[in-house]
């Protein structure tokens, strides 16, 4: 019903996704903008220029996942972090929980915001335990709960999914609000593009 709601029978023609929108962290009075790059079956790049920060990249080339920001430098991803990437590579190019899911299990009903959701336990394809609320009515996934591996170890996080709309017949959030360790990170997408041409260049990890 969830794959149903959110079009996913749609998404088989999709083999490329451009997004762009603003980032901002209200509690710390910072903003600026992102773009984020999917292409099937398993690449990503996510780049944000963030004010007083500079620009952050994250991106994954199937094999190698890697990072580059002002803070830490030119770096290559390993091991849980490794994994991680995998995943939401994985995740964001097909947008199917049921591909990137294991095991799950329905455990309940829960309010998220004034929306009655199931709430379902499950292992991500890459084994990190996740929460994923799933709205009674509308079928659409409006939080996720899991543990996230950073440089500084693993942190919870949860993100609520907000202000879903259609493009070309799929789901999207447009308003993605992110919760780790105390920090509110808030996406909200300005534009939705499938099928872009995408050099898988942009996606391996730069000389420097």
């Amino acid at each position: 019903r969830a794959a149903q709601a959110m079009g996913l029978a749609n998404a088989a023609k999709i083999r490329t996704v451009q997004m762009t929108g603003t980032i901002s962290y209200p509690a710390q009075g910072m903003q600026g903008r992102y773009e984020a790059f999917y292409k099937a079956p398993n690449k990503t790049l996510l780049k944000a220029t963030i004010q007083g920060i500079g620009e952050i990249q994250q991106g994954f080339d199937g094999k190698v996942g890697w990072e580059k920001s002002p803070i830490t430098g030119l770096r290559e991803l390993k091991d849980a972090e490794l994994a991680q990437m995998r995943w939401s590579a994985e995740m964001g190019a097909s947008n199917d929980l049921r591909k990137t899911l294991r095991n799950p299990r329905l455990i309940g009903q829960e309010k998220v915001g004034n929306r009655d959701t199931f709430v379902i336990t499950a292992q991500t394809t890459v084994g990190t335990s996740i929460k994923v609320y799933i709205d009674m009515q509308r079928y659409l996934t409006l939080r996720m709960d899991m543990e996230i591996a950073t440089p500084q170890g693993k942190l919870n996080t949860s993100t609520f999914l907000e202000n879903y709309r259609r493009v070309d017949g799929i789901m999207y959030p447009f308003t993605i609000r992110q919760s780790t360790a105390g920090i509110e990170a808030v996406m909200r997408i300005e534009r939705v593009r499938h099928n872009v041409p995408l050099s898988d260049a942009i996606f391996r990890k730069p000389k420097n």
